[in-house]
């Protein structure tokens, strides 16, 4: 049942009636059941996988698999080239609206709008992320008003628990936040300050006015504070800093970026402005900008897990447990196609298959045969066509001996592609 419900996300299959009808074929239940091990003659409806999920308490089980899957990659030290400048994964913390119902419901915000009672639900998302685009979820915290409270639940709120979320399960791990201009306070710069972690914040002109307008002042008053810097052709920076600024009582850095892009359209000019506990100097300043605003990693994953084949807007259920455990899968099934497409697992296939469909053939043949094996995108061309290949082969073909033979297989070692 577990697996049901994953490949409705992994296949982009949309909604729980449309799993329905992906699984009748004998391959569909052949491959499900030697995934999960069985020897069943029949495998379970959508409609028990739905019950399934509504009670089964998403607390220590399926909460914790994102984070479990990210913790092993980590240890594997399968992700070290994605530290920033100073040794830490980059974590975006961003909310999420998921869906909205009429009328009042529980565990959701509610708002009134021209004169209609909405429920709406939301979460608030810790994710790593990478300079190149990848975003692997850590940790989610839902943003829920319960029935005996009544105060609304809020996204500051929900980050104070995330904090316990993200250190509980990474006490050890060296983290810098990225966060938007909400979290430009004193609470949160503490809360970072006390991990330990490293943190980029928006910092808007408005939010918090005394400090923007001395940090722009000192910018002026030391011209010697700033960089000129061409990240690419058509794209130029102006970059300076205000050092040791102070906001109640806590110290930090500010971090200017003026870019000038010039477009088919004409002339694009953008102000970024970012609160930081890194010291920025004329060697390190453009390295800094480039990862205050890998932020937008965040943005961009729950852009195509929206509009990308995962449905995130859909409500797959709220009865129980299942909202969240619908959710947790559905984050478990993209950090699973990331992984797929971004590693160099498909041609290593391609070349065991090869190997073991050619073995007759002499070696120079087998050898060309290998070399010539494409990486996911070469071969697929566009990541909706591999994840529509990859749900029409599994419930149209059984699995090769490569999948259900170790001997057949080998020994492989999987590795991000440098493609």
């Amino acid at each position: 049942m577990f697996f049901i419900g994953l490949f409705m996300f992994l296949f982009h299959c949309g909604s729980r009636s449309q799993m329905e009808k992906e699984m009748r074929t004998e391959a569909f239940r052949r491959n499900l059941l030697a995934l999960s091990g069985t020897n069943e003659e029949c495998v379970a409806t959508v409609e028990a996988m739905n019950y399934f999920m509504e009670n089964t308490d998403s607390s220590g089980g399926m909460e914790l698999l994102c984070g479990e899957m990210v913790n092993s990659l980590i240890r594997a030290r399968a992700l070290d080239r994605y530290r920033n400048s100073s040794g830490e994964f980059m974590v975006a913390v961003d909310g999420v609206h998921l869906f909205t119902r009429k009328g009042k419901h529980p565990n959701s915000i509610r708002k009134t709008i021209d004169g209609e009672r909405c429920s709406y639900y939301y979460a608030l998302e810790a994710k790593l992320v990478t300079s190149d685009g990848m975003g692997l979820s850590l940790g989610t915290v839902f943003i829920e008003t319960e029935e005996e409270y009544s105060k609304e639940d809020c996204e500051l709120k929900a980050f104070y628990r995330l904090e316990k979320v993200l250190k509980g399960r990474f006490p050890r791990l060296r983290m810098c936040i990225l966060m938007d201009s909400l979290y430009s306070n004193q609470n949160v710069l503490r809360i970072c300050e006390r991990n330990g972690w490293g943190y980029f914040i928006t910092l808007k002109d408005g939010s918090i006015p005394s400090l923007y307008e001395a940090s722009a002042r000192q910018t002026v008053n030391l011209p010697g504070q700033s960089i000129d810097y061409s990240p690419e052709k058509g794209v130029y920076q102006r970059i300076s800093w205000a050092l040791n600024m102070k906001h109640g009582g806590n110290h930090f850095h500010v971090l200017f970026c003026e870019e000038t892009r010039i477009t088919g359209d004409g002339i694009e000019r953008t102000r970024f402005v970012w609160l930081t506990d890194v010291r920025p100097n004329e060697n390190n300043a453009a390295q800094l900008a480039k990862e205050a605003r890998c932020r937008w990693v965040v943005e961009e994953m729950f852009n195509i897990q929206k509009n990308g084949g995962y449905e995130l807007e859909h409500n797959f259920g709220t009865v129980g447990f299942a909202m969240k455990n619908y959710y947790y899968l559905l984050q478990v099934a993209h950090m699973l196609n990331q992984l797929m497409v971004r590693s160099d697992l498909f041609p290593k296939l391609q070349e065991k298959f090869i190997l073991l469909k050619f073995g007759q053939l002499p070696g120079q043949v087998k050898l060309f045969l290998a070399s010539v094996a494409e990486t996911t995108l070469e071969n697929f061309r566009t990541i909706k066509n591999f994840v529509k290949r990859l749900a029409e082969s599994f419930r149209n073909q059984h699995f090769s001996e490569l999948a259900t033979n170790p001997e057949s297989l080998g020994k492989i070692q999987i590795r991000f592609s440098s493609a």
